[in-house]
């Protein structure tokens, strides 16, 4: 079976986010693409910008980019060996992984492309020896690379990272533009639509998650975890921390299945001829995609749980329900405003958000999430 011809894109379509799409298209037009940028703005609101940036540096058209190519097509799915794009699985960036996958990235020589583009998601994250490993790298780029490093609050980059890119700022998506971002990913019903947007808190990345299948039924699930511990006891704790693993395996099969397609999709286009380097290169970097789709998958239960708490805290200090992420759960929210109390509540935001950060450091995440819900269980009965 051939593989499905790619649906043409309009070049530098990035939603919200015109001034900094004219200052991009502008360098490369003029060939004055700097070998490092920061995209200062909301978490995700670059992504999509950075792709389009990796398109034009290696689409072959006469003006690229074109929109409607393979090459276009790849970047923009993030599925094209020019493009790396370098995630958290922590608190933090490491020095291990800048040295071990961001400077060896950056030093292999390119099998496909002209030129390597590299983005670092929440480079605001990186602590003081992963910032003085990377420095080097900055400070003597190879050649045909460009570096992009995603920044949400730039006193966080340390000045001698910052004075060495230029920076683009990037605006908070409306709700308008997530709105209809939220209608382009399939979310066609009104409520489900506006819970979305709501929740998304102006940050495209969050608004694809919940626009997976089955996302916004996460989100429910996950909100609905006070009331179920306060009215069920300990033993909810298991069957909740059983979910949360069911709902880690669909976003696994998922990346997973998204790996094979790629791969698949390789092979069909360069037959017997296919690199095994490329191969390598590709099924390590699904790998990494893997790992990562575990940790961020936990994360995000947890923010959204914490979500929940703080929707109740603010119902609980006298606020109106109208004006929370939540509205459309009035009356559960008052049940545990009420039920819990503020007291209860900011012990059990204390407890999410201590799990939140030491998730990614303990192998045994089940473990974990089971004790987390026991001492929200806990609290909850006391």
């Amino acid at each position: 079976m051939s593989a499905a011809a790619p649906v043409a894109a309009q070049p530098w379509d990035v939603p919200g986010q015109q001034l900094a799409v004219d200052v991009l298209r502008s360098a490369v037009q003029r060939g004055e693409v700097s070998h490092a940028w920061a995209f200062v703005g909301p978490p995700g609101s670059g992504r999509r910008a950075a792709r389009w940036l990796a398109a034009a540096l290696n689409c072959g058209s006469f003006q690229p980019p074109c929109g409607a190519c393979d090459v276009c097509d790849r970047c923009l799915r993030g599925a094209h060996p020019a493009l790396d794009e370098f995630v958290p699985t922590g608190s933090f960036h490491r020095v291990d992984e800048v040295r071990e996958r961001w400077l060896r990235t950056a030093s292999r020589s390119l099998v496909e492309g002209s030129w390597r583009v590299l983005r670092v998601v929440d480079a605001d994250r990186m602590n003081e020896a992963a910032a003085n490993a990377f420095l080097k790298g900055l400070e003597e780029p190879p050649p045909q690379t460009v570096w992009i490093l995603d920044v949400a609050d730039p006193d966080e980059l340390p000045d001698t990272i910052g004075s060495r890119c230029r920076s683009v700022r990037f605006a908070a998506w409306s709700p308008d533009d997530l709105d209809a971002e939220a209608l382009r990913l399939g979310l066609d019903d009104p409520t489900d639509r506006a819970l979305a947007v709501r929740a998304a808190l102006g940050s495209p990345l969050t608004l694809r998650r919940l626009a997976w299948p089955g996302g916004l039924d996460d989100l429910r699930a996950h909100r609905s975890i006070p009331a179920r511990l306060r009215r069920e006891g300990p033993g909810a704790a298991l069957l909740v921390t059983r979910a949360l693993d069911d709902e880690v395996k669909r976003r696994l099969a998922a990346v997973k299945a998204e790996g094979r397609a790629e791969l698949e999709q390789l092979a069909e286009r360069a037959g017997d001829s296919l690199p095994r380097g490329l191969v390598r290169q590709v099924e390590d970097r699904n790998t990494r995609r893997e790992r990562e789709a575990r940790v961020a998958t936990l994360q995000a239960a947890l923010d959204d749980l914490l979500g929940w708490y703080r929707d109740c805290l603010l119902v609980a200090g006298g606020g109106a329900v109208e004006a929370v992420l939540h509205a459309d759960a009035g009356d559960a929210l008052r049940a545990d405003a009420d039920a819990l109390g503020c007291a209860r509540l900011l012990r059990s935001v204390d407890h999410v958000l201590a799990a939140r950060d030491s998730l990614e450091l303990n192998v045994q995440q089940g473990l974990a999430l089971e004790a987390l819900l026991l001492e929200l269980s806990t609290v909850a009965m006391t």
